[in-house]
């Protein structure tokens, strides 16, 4: 029942910020007007370069699942990863795909569910410490341009506050797994159950600092992608963004639409563009829009690929060493 609540609650969110966005005829039309115009050879540049993004995701992956000691070819982890973004994106609920990445990798190396959940833990825990790293360095170096408005100091300041507690609870389970401290945490403690499985996460990817490192290296390829396919799309609409630009305000962004609070982050992300880009680089409402709309366009191109990949992918079993069973 509460997660119907929160789903429903979720759709409601996203309609309502949609409506506030879209819900006047001139608004649409301004927007429209924008995509019409839009230059084709700026979205194929921002499309082959969100192709990194992905392509890194799946090699990030496939070293984490080595790490658990699970080899599959990567092929197979490509089909893995992508029918895991499909369900991340089309999928109601912010962790669907994430369990449907667990349930793949159990039909194909059977008797390792533990392993898989660790892995996809893993694979998310990495993305938001690289995130976490280039968003410090931003908030350094553009302090107070991105905070000149009040309003943008206040989306820094959220995005703050999450990237911090979401630092506190990765620092403090590494310090547990360190330590072996865990069985003091109060039973009480909220979230407790999340710190003890990071705890346990830690322990295991601890064995293998190669393929971890290697999977926070890849992940500063694969944010740079994301932010320069937005780059890319302000140049489509004949924004003149810099890159630098981009790149400091794409954190703000994609935190805040990391919350579960609209479905897939629609509505919300063109909300922050339009305040982001309008009070700091003077960017108009419709051009705002067009840039979000055609940023999260190109992603969900390659997200629809999981849908193709679901359709047709069977089992064929994983390479796991005799050791690790």
């Amino acid at each position: 029942m509460k997660r119907i609540l929160f789903i429903t609650l979720q759709v409601a969110v996203t309609l309502f910020a949609l409506w506030l966005l879209f819900g006047k005829a001139e608004q649409r039309a301004e927007m429209a007007a924008v995509l019409r115009a839009a230059d084709w050879n700026w979205i194929a540049i921002g499309t082959a370069i969100g192709s990194l993004t992905y392509l890194v995701g799946v090699i990030r992956f496939g070293l984490l699942l080595r790490a658990q000691d699970i080899v599959l070819p990567w092929i197979r982890v490509a089909g893995v990863f992508f029918v895991g973004l499909f369900f991340n994106l089309f999928g109601l609920g912010a962790t669907g795909g994430d369990v449907v990445k667990v349930l793949y990798i159990v039909r194909e190396a059977p008797d390792r569910k533990l392993a898989a959940g660790f892995t996809v833990l893993m694979d998310r825990v990495v993305g938001l410490l690289a995130l976490i790293l280039l968003a410090g360095v931003f908030v350094v170096l553009r302090y107070d341009w991105l905070t000149r408005k009040s309003e943008t100091a206040v989306l820094v300041g959220l995005m703050g506050g999450v990237l911090g507690v979401s630092l506190a609870v990765i620092a403090l389970a590494a310090v547990l797994a360190a330590t072996g401290w865990e069985h003091r945490l109060p039973a009480r403690l909220p979230g407790r159950r999340a710190v003890l499985e990071m705890v346990d996460v830690f322990r295991q990817f601890g064995r293998r600092p190669a393929e971890l490192a290697g999977a926070f290296a890849v992940s500063f390829i694969a944010h740079g992608a994301v932010f320069a396919t937005f780059w890319a799309a302000a140049r489509a609409v004949r924004v003149p963004l810099s890159y630098q630009d981009a790149a400091a305000i794409m954190p703000i962004v994609n935190t805040i639409i990391a919350l579960p609070v609209s479905v897939g982050g629609v509505g919300v992300r063109e909300g922050l563009f339009v305040q982001l880009l309008g009070d700091l680089c003077g960017v108009p409402s419709g051009e705002a829009k067009a840039i979000s709309i055609l940023g999260f366009l190109i992603g969900v191109s390659f997200c629809a690929i999981g849908g193709v990949v679901y359709l047709f992918f069977r089992r064929a079993g994983a390479t796991v060493p005799a050791a690790a069973e």
